[in-house]
């Protein structure tokens, strides 16, 4: 994957959205390197749409997690890093981290569209369904019509908002080919009992006002995984955009738990209440 580093001190990793890719932790990364080393990775299929590339015919959403643990590996870095991931590069984390739980002070996951974990909980209802078809159907040269359908079906939108007037738009034109992706974000399959052994400290946040889809999978991973705090932020699908403000205060409270729970040796993360309690 493509990286960008800047800062110095213990490492956060920033795993973007499958839209826009890095460029949504751009601001996030510049604040957080005044104390930290931040790194942010680019996703495979993010660069692939902006250079015009068709994905390999084998794209999966473990490619891209292979893709992140070789680069984590060939950075150099700290043995226990903190990651935050967002959409997309959450679902691609949750397998990274399953795969290399011993690389994971904490984790950060934002919304991901882990449809896998609705399907082993036998909860996939037919809203759910359907918007798993309208994400499959992003296919091609994804027209205006499709990103719209997208921004709506995950939160960035509201059904009633004019998409084309947002100063986001042209980024997300640009992007657009990102979003070929879709059939492997819904093909992607895993093991919940991965989930239960989990160790680390987790912090998921959700947005008031995204996608049900997206809540009921944040609600399932809470409800799993043994350490795990729900915050709840406006502004649908990118809260930690809207509110970056009080995503980073939550987020470096988390993260300075979690560092001492590691320094200390303890089973319990000390700011973690039971898991799937939720603050607002």
């Amino acid at each position: 994957m493509q990286t960008e580093i800047l800062g110095n001190g213990s490492t956060v990793i920033l795993v973007p959205g499958g839209l826009t890719g890095w460029l949504s932790w751009k601001p996030h990364a510049e604040r957080l390197s005044i104390k930290r080393k931040v790194v942010r990775v680019q996703l495979l299929n993010v660069q692939f749409g902006l250079e015009n590339r068709p994905l390999p015919p084998d794209y999966s959403v473990k490619m891209e997690s292979r893709a992140l643990s070789t680069t984590i590996d060939n950075l150099g870095l700290e043995r226990q890093l903190d990651l935050v991931a967002w959409s997309y590069g959450a679902e691609i984390t949750i397998d990274y981290v399953l795969d290399h739980p011993d690389r994971v002070r904490s984790l950060t996951l934002i919304e991901p569209p882990a449809f896998w974990v609705l399907r082993a909980m036998g909860i996939l209802d037919d809203d759910t369904k359907s918007v798993a078809s309208r994400l499959e159907s992003l296919q091609g040269d994804i027209s205006e019509t499709q990103l719209e359908t997208f921004a709506k079906t995950v939160g960035l939108l509201q059904p009633s908002q004019s998409d084309r007037q947002l100063p986001q738009w042209p980024v997300w034109m640009q992007h657009r080919l990102s979003l070929r992706n879709s059939v492997a974000v819904i093909a992607h399959n895993d093991d919940t009992t991965r989930l239960q052994s989990f160790r680390p400290p987790v912090l998921l946040f959700k947005g008031t006002g995204s996608a049900k889809f997206l809540h009921q999978i944040i609600d399932a991973l809470a409800r799993f995984l043994p350490h795990a705090e729900v915050v709840e932020m406006p502004a649908g699908h990118a809260p930690q955009l809207v509110s970056i403000d009080r995503f980073l205060e939550k987020l470096e409270s988390f993260q300075a738990g979690a560092k001492i729970r590691d320094q200390v040796g303890h089973s319990v993360h000390p700011h973690t209440e039971p898991s799937g309690r939720m603050h607002t």
